[in-house]
């Protein structure tokens, strides 16, 4: 029997406390927050979107989590929640849940896992050290220390400090050789100029959308789109904020969810409109866009179309041109970024410690033998729809068990 300690209470850190305990192990967590697991309460809206059954989406660290995942899966993953007694259940696009749709059934499983396998889970410990010692490893948070055969640093990356990651777990791994890739939050929202989007904070809107630089589009995305008073948000925007920069352009296509393939089946029906409107003053050009969108929306685009007064002139005034250029608007309503919101707002770090001196079998450290490391302390981040946490667990889950027999 080996004792082990963890660093950090999240995600990463308890499925590690579970397996490693399982195993066998006498197991200490520290978490540097008042207790474990905040964090996990605050993802999928609350609702703790804990894996996906589709094909892995990651980004960086790609191969890590893929080879994590292939030994430590959903199957095994599900194993395991089944083990403890947590009933999931599957959504759109491979989404899966806790059937309660209640983050606190996944929390209070896990916590309840701890207690029945003995984990000593030591709270406010704010780990300033570790280091090699005779026997093991010794771990320092102000004036306490503990000791242990193995230690598995799961600190988590800077993304919600509030919520217990502030980045002090990398200094850690990077004292004993490992490499560090810049960290930048992920998963979060834009922000970008507001003229073209005055007076839509909160309209939502399903759409298409592409961040691009001056020579290529960087990545695209589909999916519900949040407007707001600093720019867009919603899970298509997240997706897309890892690769936007200040001077970028955030492409927003509006056709698909007005009913049309592009811009120019939107055109065709509103000269439809026009054609079907003669002699009809009453009938103004603002009305034009009626049941395609919502009518501040519909204000917008005509005023980044240049057509002024809508409101006022009636439809059938409306020139070929200026048709086209208000389905044009419609189809590209493109916003110049001026940033991402920061790790604050961010769901998920980018960047994080090198992946490449751990063995994804174990989360061993190939530099430092005794130390693991699992969960987004390292260089790995996924899409929105449960990657990041599939990753965290699923690493979590290898590094406790330390090459051993699965127990569940």
């Amino acid at each position: 029997m080996d004792s082990v300690i963890i660093i950090g209470g999240g995600a990463a850190g308890m499925a590690a406390a579970i397996s490693a305990a399982m195993a066998g192990d006498r197991v200490t967590v520290l978490e540097r927050m008042d207790r474990v697991g905040k964090k996990l309460l605050a993802t999928g809206n609350g609702r703790c979107n804990l894996m996906n059954v589709g094909e892995p989406r990651f980004h960086g660290g790609s191969a890590l989590a893929e080879a994590v995942l292939s030994r430590m899966g959903v199957q095994e993953q599900q194993r395991f929640w089944n083990e403890l007694g947590l009933r999931l259940r599957q959504e759109d696009g491979g989404r899966v849940y806790p059937v309660s749709n209640a983050a606190s059934s996944v929390l209070d499983t896990l916590r309840q896992a701890m207690r029945q396998l003995n984990v000593e889970v030591v709270t406010e410990a704010d780990v300033s050290g570790m280091k090699r010692g005779r026997k093991g490893w010794s771990v320092c948070a102000g004036d306490r220390r503990w000791t242990a055969d193995r230690v598995i640093v799961a600190g988590g990356g800077c993304a919600q400090p509030k919520l217990g990651s502030n980045g002090s777990a990398w200094q850690l791994l990077t004292g004993l050789g490992h490499g560090m890739v810049d960290a930048r939050p992920a998963l979060t929202q834009i922000i970008t100029d507001m003229a073209l989007i005055r007076g839509l904070s909160g309209i939502r809107v399903r759409c298409s959308v592409y961040v691009s630089d001056k020579t290529r589009t960087k990545y695209r995305e589909k999916g519900e789109l949040l407007f707001a008073d600093y720019g867009v948000s919603g899970v298509c925007v997240m997706q897309c904020a890892r690769y936007a920069e200040p001077g970028d352009q955030f492409h927003i296509d509006l056709t698909q969810a007005m009913g049309f393939e592009d811009a120019g089946g939107l055109q065709q029906e509103l000269q439809r409109r026009v054609d079907r409107w003669q002699g009809m003053p009453h009938m103004k050009q603002l009305d034009l866009l009626t049941g395609l969108c919502v009518p501040k929306l519909a204000i917008a685009l005509f005023r980044n179309a240049g057509i002024e007064r809508p409101q006022e002139r009636p439809a059938d005034e409306i020139s070929p041109a200026q048709l086209r250029q208000l389905a044009r608007q419609a189809a590209d309503l493109c916003l110049t970024v001026k940033g991402v919101k920061g790790f604050d707002s961010a769901q998920v770090t980018a960047g994080g410690v090198g992946i490449e001196a751990f063995d994804p079998d174990t989360m061993a450290s190939r530099l430092a033998p005794g130390v693991h490391a699992a969960g987004e302390v390292l260089d790995v981040d996924g899409d929105c729809g449960g990657f990041n946490l599939m990753f965290a667990f699923g690493s979590g889950l290898l590094a406790g068990l330390n090459g051993r027999p699965c127990p569940w």
